[in-house]
């Protein structure tokens, strides 16, 4: 098992399981009650649709912190560090970033980290469900009515994953592409940037390309 993200659920939904509409769509009526009351734009998720949904799996549920590992370096300010492992989770800057204080850092004995801000929306969102709307917001929403706790915005992940996307250096490849299969697959090997980091680029293209149709078709990115 494994993560996976999909723009268009309900239109998939209607047309291979259609017995699930009704409850997901109460799901997303949830949402706009939660963006309503934000004082923010609701939307209208799409059931029906002239295009075909988009639906990828990512790399398990341990890429989005690979991604997430170096995003917080860069927010916190420093280099890009080195390409993630088995251990990218437990990064002490991620960790840091996610407001995990631990005792050495509560009386002062570890390194303290000040972060800008970028990549909220990427970070601090739920790793196996949840959504990010076609709505434009500043800070994540946390709240227990929406499925995942933490709603996004996929014009903020849209435009963070773009950065990250300069950062490591990633050609315009389509995210089922071989060569990102590659990269994922041998992590650290190979001539460009983008390849030793082959499970964060593998990570970053899908997520971009997913919160790019977000926003064009008006229909949620769902993590399920």
């Amino acid at each position: 098992m494994g993560l996976d993200i999909t723009v268009g659920f309900l239109v998939d939904l209607a047309e291979h399981d259609p017995e699930e509409v009704d409850d997901v769509r109460a799901d997303f009526a949830v949402v706009n009650e939660v963006l309503a009351d934000n004082g923010l734009p609701t939307y209208e998720e799409p059931v029906a649709a002239e295009w075909e949904p988009f639906a990828v799996q990512m790399y398990g549920y341990s890429g989005l912190h690979y991604l997430r590992r170096i995003a917080a370096h860069l927010a916190a300010g420093r280099p890009l560090p080195p390409p993630g492992d088995d251990d990218a989770s437990d990064d002490e800057v991620l960790a840091a970033y996610y407001g995990e204080r631990g005792f050495r850092r509560l009386f002062r004995r570890g390194p303290s980290y000040e972060f800008d801000g970028r990549f909220e929306h990427l970070i601090k969102h739920s790793d196996a469900e949840g959504f990010y709307v076609p709505v434009e917001f500043g800070a994540v929403i946390y709240d227990d009515r929406i499925v995942g706790t933490m709603l996004g915005s996929s014009h903020a992940l849209a435009h963070e994953c773009a950065e990250l996307a300069r950062t490591l250096g990633i050609p315009d490849l389509d995210p089922e592409s071989e060569e990102l299969w590659d990269a994922a697959d041998e992590p650290g090997a190979g001539p460009e940037q983008w390849q030793r980091y082959g499970i964060e680029s593998f990570t970053c293209a899908r997520l971009l390309a997913a919160a790019r149709l977000s926003v064009e078709r008006g229909a949620a990115v769902v993590f399920h």
